[in-house]
């Protein structure tokens, strides 16, 4: 399944609002090209979730891009991909279940002025391994709830309908699910994502913090409701639940990506700097948004012209092959001239 708009979905916030703040529509064109993404959650054969599983991301002829282990929802996640077709492969070593692999193409389209991203989303289902001694159960925390057979068939219903691009259906059986069990907590992930994903925050933060209440141990719940309300611009909510997410998975570099741009929103720019060296250092160069990011907040906000355009050289380096690059490189070219002006 696929959509796009900014992102939980196809670009987080600090992709969408903060590109525009750089002021270069041009640049802009070139920074879509890194932002998509590729997402999904893992469950049991009885639809449970799942964490602690490794999960690879491979190209076409199969070389590792990234790894990465879901979270304690069940949720992996990859970033900062460029366009093509790429493998996601589930490998739950040491258990019961069998490892599985699902393709998915990413596709960006360029516009005049600007271009799409896309974020691709694959749930996998674990099956049991057939034949062979009983191995260990999967280790890690399992969100289980016991769901009413009405609000599961809802939910099942609302799940198909939002794969097959019906998404006023899909919405509407995910709301009659969760009226017959408000409690319900992957209806309320997939409804949070769903009203992100239209633009409508509103909608999307008062999901996710009801999902934060049924689950307060959930990285997607606590993201969800910090990429919203740093949408709305409520800068304080966003660094509280980014933060949150960040004591759930202090490895998840989208979520200190997530709190630096929040922090810049509440100008608070030394504590945006600490979280944006922070997810630059987890990324380990994978990241353009990082360094894109950090360049914003140097350039813009801290008169650190030197740090900036050392920020968007290394960008350059990791920007996709078909990204149009001129005006970033005139940027760095000026903020090398405002460093040298300084001194």
């Amino acid at each position: 399944m696929k959509y796009r708009s900014p992102t939980l979905t196809p670009s987080r916030p600090a992709q969408l609002l903060l590109a525009i703040a750089l002021l270069m529509a041009a640049a802009g064109s070139s920074v879509a090209q890194n932002r998509n993404t590729v997402t999904g959650f893992v469950f049991t054969p009885e639809r449970r979730p799942v964490s602690n599983v490794p999960v690879e991301l491979t190209n076409e002829v199969y070389q590792v891009l990234q790894r990465t282990r879901t979270d304690g929802s069940g949720r992996y996640f990859f970033v900062g991909l460029s366009s093509g077709r790429f493998f996601v492969k589930v490998m739950p070593l040491g258990t019961n279940f069998e490892e599985q692999s699902q393709e998915v193409e990413i596709i960006t389209i360029s516009r005049p002025g600007g271009g799409t991203t896309d974020q691709a989303y694959k749930d996998f289902y674990l099956r049991v391994r057939k034949g062979g001694p009983e191995i260990r159960p999967i280790s890690g925390t399992i969100f289980a709830q016991e769901v009413p057979n009405e609000a599961k068939k809802l939910y099942e219903k609302g799940i198909a309908d939002l794969d097959n691009n019906r998404t006023d259906a899909g919405i509407s059986s995910l709301l009659e699910s969760l009226k017959a069990f408000p409690e319900y907590y992957i209806a309320l992930e997939r409804l949070g994502r769903e009203y992100i994903r239209q633009g409508n925050y509103e909608f999307g933060k008062a999901v996710f913090t009801k999902m934060v209440s049924v689950n307060d141990r959930s990285f997607a719940g606590w993201y969800g409701l910090s990429y919203a309300s740093y949408a709305l611009k409520l800068p304080n909510i966003a660094v509280e639940a980014a933060n949150k997410a960040i004591s759930l998975e202090q490895g998840a570099v989208e979520a200190h990506l997530l709190l630096g741009v929040s922090q810049r929103l509440a100008k608070n720019f030394p504590e945006a700097e600490k979280a944006l060296l922070k997810a630059k250092d987890l990324a380990k160069g994978t990241s353009a948004d990082v360094h894109w990011n950090l360049a914003l907040l140097y350039a813009n906000n801290m008169n650190k012209f030197k740090e900036a355009a050392d920020e968007l050289e290394l960008y350059l380096k990791i920007a996709p092959p078909e990204a149009k690059l001129d005006d970033v490189r005139k940027l760095v070219a000026k903020f090398r001239e405002k460093a040298n002006a300084k001194t």
